[in-house]
């Protein structure tokens, strides 16, 4: 019995771990940590025997905080008012750099377990460096950081950490087929993108011709709306001429028939708006020719009248065609001048006033080339002196009439 007891004790010697550092942690954390070695034994043994007889692995758990510089923890915790353990964490997880402690600690200081105590670690992995990134949520391994950003904005993928696992760089023979399928799929992407800009190349085509079809067909249907109204605009204009051509014969055999009724005297001449009777014709004979002046002394012959109508019917005529004229005001300027002469007359006896002189600009700009506006001084008494060059008022004309036709060409030019 003695040396059964004696062979366990030398067993259990053999399969426990001293370490004089965990003296005053508690049984739960003694019992973790125990496990945590067995496990660390376990993944670096190959050939481990169960046998009791063979002697196990031990794997010696040292402090990480021990190779931590001493003056960057001290520049923590009294400077900046980091605890100790936070200090040493933040130094930990930054690679030994002060500003990468920093902004650790300010991005983790809100942590559950930031203040936990830091736990022991096997030896080789406090000399373990980042060879590699490990992105959290794929679990694929990326060589550097340009092959993680390319990831990342590929995938979208944003939770990445840093890992001690060596990227296996490729063979040869990896390489050159690695580099074969981006070559095979850059010619698959070149072929759809070509086949797409075919399709679209063809698309615009269709699009271009349906385009240049309509305006083809809009374009006939504005000339085919063109000819249409140039047709009817020329047939308007044959029947205007037919209905004028009928008019004029129609004219013409009245003419003919007064002729006849006159033995072949016409009382009327074609005026501006056609057949249409004449106040008084001037220098005119009873056979409708002008009169020519005498070759001796040069004097006109008189004017023979052929109007029988009453002057006042005469005046109201004149005023008619007058105010037809509308284009720039020319009827409104005539009517004033032809106011301000009668008016001269009509309220003053002055010898001045009862002659107006036909060659001076007003007459002659604003008077003489109005149809009616002569006839109207001559209705009212006015008549042409020897030489042709004034009208003079006659002394028996009528003061009546010419009050009256004052009143007629004020109305006249207040509703011009």
């Amino acid at each position: 019995m003695k040396e059964e007891e004696e062979e366990e004790e030398k067993k259990e010697k053999g399969y426990a771990v001293k370490d004089q550092d965990m003296v005053d942690v508690s049984d739960d954390r003694l019992n973790k940590e125990k496990s945590n070695e067995e496990d660390v034994v376990m993944k670096n043994s190959v050939d481990v025997n169960v046998d009791a007889t063979d002697t196990c692995t031990v794997v010696e758990m040292i402090d990480p905080t021990e190779k931590l510089d001493k003056d960057l923890v001290e520049q923590l915790t009294s400077s900046m008012g980091f605890s100790l353990i936070r200090a040493q964490k933040g130094l930990l997880n930054s690679n030994g750099t002060m500003e990468g402690a920093v902004e650790w600690l300010l991005a983790h200081q809100e942590d559950a377990d930031i203040d936990d105590p830091i736990e022991k670690v096997p030896t080789n992995s406090v000399d373990a460096k980042a060879q590699s990134y490990l992105c959290n949520q794929c679990g694929k391994i990326l060589s550097n950081m340009a092959n993680l950003e390319l990831h990342a904005n590929k995938t979208g993928h944003s939770d990445f950490q840093e890992s001690t696992q060596a990227v296996k760089p490729l063979t040869a023979e990896e390489k050159a087929e690695k580099v074969k399928k981006i070559k095979e799929l850059l010619a698959k992407k070149r072929a759809e993108r070509e086949e797409c800009e075919k399709k679209d190349n063809v698309t615009r085509e269709k699009q271009r011709r349906f385009m240049g079809k309509e305006i083809a067909k809009t374009r006939e249907e504005m000339e085919i709306e063109k000819r249409k109204r140039d047709a009817y605009l020329r047939k308007k204009q044959k029947e205007e001429a037919r209905k004028e051509r009928e008019r004029i014969r129609a004219e013409l055999a009245k003419d003919k028939k007064e002729r006849a009724a006159n033995k072949g005297k016409l009382n009327s001449r074609l005026g501006v708006d056609g057949y249409n009777p004449s106040a008084i014709q001037y220098e005119v004979g009873p056979d409708g020719k002008p009169i020519r002046s005498s070759e001796g002394d040069g004097t006109n012959a008189k004017v023979a009248k052929i109007d029988s109508r009453s002057a006042s019917v005469k005046v109201d005529d004149c005023i008619k065609k007058i105010s037809s004229y509308r284009a720039g005001g020319d009827g409104g300027k005539c009517l004033k001048i032809l106011l301000a002469y009668v008016k001269n007359v009509a309220d003053s006896d002055e010898e001045k006033f009862k002659t107006i002189n036909m060659t001076n600009k007003a007459y002659v700009g604003r008077v003489k080339p109005f149809v009616g506006a002569k006839a109207l001084l001559l209705a009212v008494g006015f008549s042409p002196n020897d030489s042709n060059d004034a009208l003079k008022l006659s002394p028996d004309a009528n003061k009546g009439l010419l009050i009256e036709t004052k009143a007629k060409l004020e109305k006249a030019l207040a509703s011009y």
